[in-house]
């Protein structure tokens, strides 16, 4: 996904995974400080803890649902441009199979001497450097 929307759910998408993980630490630590306020006897301090982990689990909770969302819109925005889970192609269309890692060899004229399989006409059955400026 490219462009302005593509940013955005990228953004998106950050966020959401950040804000999955973090907010049920900071709903956790505020409720052990409204249960420590409690034991102190500060009734007022243990509620308004109470009622800041409440506003954090609620966040939470729709972190994660935008997190699942996002994450669909950008897979389907994936499939649609070309890309697909899973390994690559193995076989070119049209083609045969060919192993990666090894030039291609071109074809020997049938009755010419001077063309060896690597195709540079000099017969000498030698695969020429990469360096060398002559070689094609």
């Amino acid at each position: 996904m490219r462009g302005q929307m593509g940013d955005f759910v990228r953004r998106a998408l950050s966020w959401g995974i950040v804000s999955s993980l973090l907010l049920p630490i900071l709903a956790l630590v505020v409720i052990g400080l409204g249960a420590l306020l409690l034991a102190l006897g500060d009734d007022i301090g243990a509620r308004f803890c109470g009622r800041v982990a409440l506003v954090a689990a609620v966040v939470w909770l729709l972190a994660v649902v935008a997190t699942a969302v996002f994450a669909g819109i950008a897979g389907l925005a994936a499939a649609e441009g070309g890309r697909r889970c899973g390994g690559p192609r193995r076989h070119r269309s049209g083609k045969g199979p060919r192993r990666h890692g090894r030039r291609r060899l071109r074809g020997r004229a049938e009755g010419d001497p001077r063309q060896d399989g690597w195709g540079d006409e000099n017969g000498d059955g030698v695969r020429p450097s990469r360096r060398d400026p002559g070689s094609s």
